[in-house]
């Protein structure tokens, strides 16, 4: 197996969206990369002494290089940018803020790391962002840009590399049909979003290509999602999570699979952790 990458813009992100086939990949001997943009400072909590975002961030960084131990993940990197938190909130305009910096910029930083990775397989936001947050829609548009960046050779990185064509393209996914359901549920974690914001929860099953059943890796993704502790604890914006969704988030992952520019069957198969999965479990 070849290296796993996932681009994310938060802590927690890539848990939620990829913490199975991660672990999936990782028992398989697949170097795998976790990336976030932020270290998630605008992030809501109410456990005391977290209320500075300096401190927050600290500790989210913490935390998610501790979720991805529980999965078996070292090689953790951010890209040193600002959580943005919600549109119209202050963190959005703060000068260093995720959404703040031009899609080309983020891109050329990112593409230096593509570059160096050389992954088979990149996993990442879908347009949508999964529920419309600014910083997940952006990381989708620098995750773009950058794997272009990193395959053309008239780019000049910073520091000396070849140009990496990515094989494999994913976005994580949720079943908008299901994101729906969720909405109007008491405590839910999607209750602060505007009632338009239902156009673009989630992935239309439908437009779904890929549904791993991740439960042979289930105790590993609960430690990780565990660990978040400043998000899922008592006085976090998910401790209100139904246990019927943690459930949804324990059995099940969903991917789109995105074709490239220099896509070929050749690249797929053994190498493709997400097709390798699916292919055994279909036929298993």
């Amino acid at each position: 197996m070849r290296p796993l990458l996932t681009l994310f813009a938060h802590p927690d992100d890539e848990t939620f969206g990829t913490a199975g086939v991660m672990a999936a990949a990782v028992e398989r001997g697949a170097p795998v990369t976790v990336i976030s943009a932020t270290r998630g400072e605008a992030g809501e909590s109410a456990i005391a002494g977290l209320d500075d975002p300096e401190r927050l961030g600290v500790v989210r960084e913490r935390e998610l290089r501790e979720a991805m131990r529980q999965i078996g993940v070292s090689d953790v990197r951010l890209l040193g940018y600002r959580d943005s938190g919600m549109a119209g909130s202050p963190s959005a305009e703060h000068p260093e803020a995720f959404v703040r910096v031009p899609v080309q910029t983020a891109a050329t930083r990112l593409a230096s790391q593509i570059r160096s990775i050389r992954p088979q397989v990149i996993i990442t936001f879908g347009p949508e962002g999964l529920y419309g947050h600014p910083d997940h829609m952006h990381m989708h548009h620098v995750a773009l840009r950058a794997i272009q960046l990193a395959a053309d050779p008239s780019h000049k990185s910073r520091a000396p590399s070849e140009p990496w064509q990515t094989p494999v393209l994913y976005f994580a996914a949720f079943p908008r049909e299901d994101m729906l359901a969720m909405f109007d549920r008491p405590n839910s974690p999607l209750s602060s979003l505007p009632e338009d914001a239902r156009a673009n929860l989630g992935t239309p099953r439908s437009q779904i290509t890929h549904r791993i059943n991740i439960e042979p890796w289930q105790t590993r993704k609960r430690a990780a999602i565990a660990s978040h502790r400043t998000q899922t604890a008592e006085g976090g914006p998910l401790a209100g999570i139904p246990p019927e969704v943690i459930e949804w988030q324990l059995s099940s992952e969903y991917f789109v699979r995105v074709p490239l520019p220099w896509s070929s069957a050749e690249n797929d198969g053994a190498n493709d952790i997400i097709a390798a999965l699916a292919v055994e479990q279909d036929t298993g």
